[in-house]
């Protein structure tokens, strides 16, 4: 009786540990989150320009590469409704932009695939710039939780605007004459 008493104590005692070791290392071994925004002392936000992004053709760069623009960033995913009903507007906008905007596409290919989003650029013939978010490490540093959302940066990297859900080209000329 005792015997079975010890192993029984023995067997709850090692699952106990095993809990715990499981519960240790996801908190001392979880990946922090970079912020691609930073909340500065008066509340307002700004772009974290040495946020790598992935170029369509894999390649990296950076915010950075971007500094001094206003820079309109969209996320987006190719099976999303409102995000293919946008996308025409994007194009017609960014094909009228000035030097001084610049238009960035940021696909959640984490929930989506690189396939669909080749269909999709292929299908729309987009010209601007298309970033891959293979892990969902943007979105989740931009808190996106729908698509498309759009944020719109001025030239100092200062966050202006937040649009969760479609925007058309007339409402980005109006915001970016704004800023």
């Amino acid at each position: 009786m005792k015997r079975k008493k010890l192993i029984g104590l023995v067997v709850s005692l090692t699952v106990v540990v095993f809990l715990i070791g499981v519960a240790l290392k996801d908190e001392v071994f979880k990946e922090e989150l970079k912020p691609s925004m930073i909340e500065l002392a008066n509340g307002s936000k700004k772009i974290v320009y040495d946020t790598k992004l992935m170029n369509f053709d894999k390649t990296l760069t950076t915010f950075g590469k971007y500094k001094g623009k206003v820079l309109i960033v969209n996320f987006w995913a190719s099976w999303c409704g409102p995000c293919q009903d946008e996308v025409p507007d994007l194009k017609a906008f960014y094909n009228q932009k000035g030097d001084n905007v610049e238009l960035l596409a940021i696909n959640a290919t984490a929930n989506d695939s690189y396939n669909n989003v080749l269909k999709f650029l292929e299908n729309y013939k987009l010209n601007f710039p298309i970033f891959l978010d293979g892990d969902g490490t943007l979105q989740k540093s931009f808190e996106v939780i729908n698509y498309p959302t759009t944020f719109i940066f001025d030239a100092e990297g200062a966050l202006k605007y937040t649009i969760k859900g479609q925007i058309n080209q007339q409402e980005l000329k109006k915001i970016i004459s704004e800023i």
